[in-house]
């Protein structure tokens, strides 16, 4: 683990890293630390044993060894004495903007969506150019330099098409998934990264090469839900997320997510969650609630 730096944990949200140094006891990693929403977890083992427990059962990993997922609350990450390594933890919007426009993005979307364990030959050069990057975003989340976001988006992008090539590639050349599937995958890669920009529906489903009625019909028949529907409640979750989390104005929260102004985005979210912004700000902080959204659904339904 030569290249990976001193640093043992950083956070630069909405990313958090942690160099995992060998120790005489077993412990836990990452589990105080809180995301709004999913998130994704990346586990390098470079020696040793990681335990994954789930309940009484327990998914064991030896290292060296490359684990991407998805991340559920009731998972916990044990390190095994003399283990080292690196987690890495990101959310939606870091994903996504990872994932980028590249015609092979919606192959990593649907990769990113799975569990995924790399356990290379240690004869090639796939652990090492694995660790370089863990290397290079434990220095940025640590550092915080301008810029940092755009290196480490530019590294797990790297990390997942490894994965892709050297595990997923070959299964998905075998089985495709349906083109609604690819379809919906897209979506939602082109909504995570430009629901900021306001697109209708019209932009998504040119980006996506459909028809808007083709796309209508495929987010209504596999998530009851209309293209249209899907981009408010996007826009509304982090609204949501900005008004409990942050200290901006609603005129700087409206014009981060794109609105022209602050009574347009007043009725956008009174409209969608059946209350104004200032006031849900207000219950949430008397309430004291860190988690949980008023009328946004979650978009963990999706592909």
């Amino acid at each position: 683990m030569g290249n990976l730096p001193d640093t043992t944990k950083a956070t630069l949200f909405p990313l958090y890293a942690e160099t995992i140094r060998s120790s005489l006891r077993d412990r836990y990693v990452g589990g105080m630390v809180r995301f709004e929403g999913r998130h994704w977890r990346v586990l390098l083992i470079g020696s040793g044993q990681v335990h994954l427990e789930h309940g009484e059962e327990a998914e064991v990993l030896e290292g060296p060894a490359l684990f991407w997922a998805p991340w559920r609350a009731d998972r916990r990450i044990k390190v095994r004495a003399g283990s080292s390594g690196a987690l890495l933890m990101m959310d939606e919007r870091a994903l996504a903007n990872a994932i980028g426009h590249k015609p092979e993005a919606a192959a990593l979307r649907l990769l990113a969506e799975r569990q995924v364990v790399l356990r290379p030959d240690l004869a090639t050069d796939v652990m090492a150019r694995i660790e370089s990057g863990f290397g290079q975003i434990l220095q940025e989340v640590a550092q915080g330099a301008p810029g940092s976001e755009t290196v480490i988006e530019a590294q797990v992008r790297v990390l997942l098409v490894l994965l892709w090539r050297h595990v997923a590639l070959p299964e998905e050349q075998r089985t495709a998934p349906p083109a609604s599937q690819l379809i919906l995958l897209t979506f939602r890669q082109l909504l995570e990264t430009h629901f900021r920009d306001r697109w209708t529906v019209a932009r998504y489903a040119a980006a996506i090469g459909v028809s808007p009625d083709r796309l209508h019909s495929i987010c209504t028949r596999a998530l009851g839900r209309p293209p249209q529907r899907l981009i408010h409640e996007r826009s509304g979750h982090e609204a949501q997320v900005l008004l409990r989390r942050s200290a901006q104005t609603l005129d700087q929260i409206a014009a981060h997510l794109g609105f022209k102004s602050a009574a347009q985005f007043n009725a956008f979210f009174k409209t969608l969650t059946g209350i104004p912004p200032g006031s849900y700000r207000s219950q949430s902080r008397l309430a004291g609630r860190a988690e949980g959204d008023a009328g946004v659904r979650s978009f963990a339904d999706w592909p």
